[in-house]
């Protein structure tokens, strides 16, 4: 089952933000959509919407897993002020990669348990912060309204975290 098209947004806004933080500056987001049908984007896991880079970029571990959970961690802020009905459902297909490519570098379930602790307690912290949330929450809108933002529309939305990165790295 697919999250309703508010948590979409939110996920894939949540992940240009935090793709826009991490890039500081070596790349950009060039495109953001929830207007797609759900592919088999990781081992038969749906997806649905993308976050895409304007060029392939090769991440550390940590900043991986800061790009790859940061949807999560977005739904987890809008959730908590915006409980959901049923059963909360979790980005499989951003988990999976995620501890796939931990588990490939650390070889060890403590470990990747304990760097999966650090990163999304970074992303917690960074989607508390209200300039930043407010921007996940521009970029959700914007996707709503139109199913894909790109070009000037989106480096307008995410313009303010240039600003924002260096603090809050």
């Amino acid at each position: 089952m697919i999250p309703g098209p508010q948590r979409i947004a939110i996920h894939q806004a949540g992940h240009a933000v935090v793709q826009t933080i991490v890039g500081r500056q070596r790349f950009a987001v060039a495109r953001v959509s929830i207007d797609v049908e759900p592919v088999e984007s990781w081992r038969g896991l749906p997806a649905q919407g993308e976050a895409l880079l304007d060029r392939e970029t090769v991440l550390g571990l940590y900043e991986f897993g800061l790009v790859t959970l940061a949807g999560i961690a977005a739904e987890d802020h809008y959730l908590a002020e915006t409980p959901p009905e049923g059963e909360p459902l979790v980005a499989l297909s951003d988990l999976a990669a995620w501890q796939e490519r931990a588990w490939d570098v650390l070889k060890s379930e403590a470990r990747v348990n304990l760097v999966s602790r650090n990163v999304m307690a970074r992303l917690h912290e960074w989607m508390e912060n209200s300039a930043l949330w407010s921007i996940v929450e521009s970029l959700a809108a914007a996707l709503l309204a139109d199913g894909v933002v790109e070009g000037d529309s989106l480096r307008q939305i995410l313009a303010p975290l240039t600003e924002e990165y260096e603090r809050l790295r």
